[in-house]
Formats: structure tokens, C-alpha cells, sequence
């Protein structure tokens, strides 16, 4: 028995997630810190073009913080199920 088939999609999505979600509170905080007015502008656009409904109010950034985890939860699924595509069914 491969491996990959022991990889359960559900705990791969959520730590997608939860890591989604902490890079995303780490680049909300870094733009915070940027001195130059363009480049803070310039993230914050960057993060409202990335996440659709971010803003800077509580409700948009809880808008970002579900975006986030809800993208961060897909990409680990589809890590998953590439991986048993590509792993599982390689060997045949």
C-alpha cells in the first residue's frame, strides 16, 4: 500500500488553512509596518485584489481571515488529491 493513500484530505486541507491564514495575518501586519505611503497603498491593494471584500475595518478583515482560510483549505485538498493521482496511480 502507497503512502499517499494514507494522507486523509481533511487534515491536509485544514493545515493549508491554518497556514493560509497565518501568512495571511503576517503580510496584514507587515503592511502595517511599511513607511512609504505608496507602498503600504500598494499592499493594501495587493491584498484587496487578492482577497475580494478585505478592508480595513474589523468586518472586512474578518472578510480576509475566512478568504483566506477557505483558499488556504482548497489548495491542500487539491495538494491531496494531485498527489494520490500522481503517486498512486504512477505505479500502475
Amino acid at each position: 500500500m502507497n503512502n499517499a493513500n494514507k494522507i486523509s484530505v481533511t487534515k491536509a486541507g485544514y493545515v493549508g488553512g491554518i497556514l493560509s491564514v497565518a501568512f495571511f495575518i503576517v503580510c496584514s501586519m507587515w503592511g502595517g509596518l511599511l513607511g512609504a505611503p505608496e507602498l503600504k497603498e500598494l499592499h493594501w491593494n495587493i491584498l484587496r485584489i487578492a482577497f475580494p471584500g478585505f478592508g480595513l475595518g474589523v468586518f472586512g478583515y474578518v472578510v480576509g481571515l475566512v478568504e483566506a482560510f477557505v483558499y488556504g483549505w482548497a489548495v491542500g485538498a487539491f495538494f491531496v488529491w494531485l498527489c494520490r493521482k500522481i503517486c498512486v496511480n504512477g505505479d500502475k
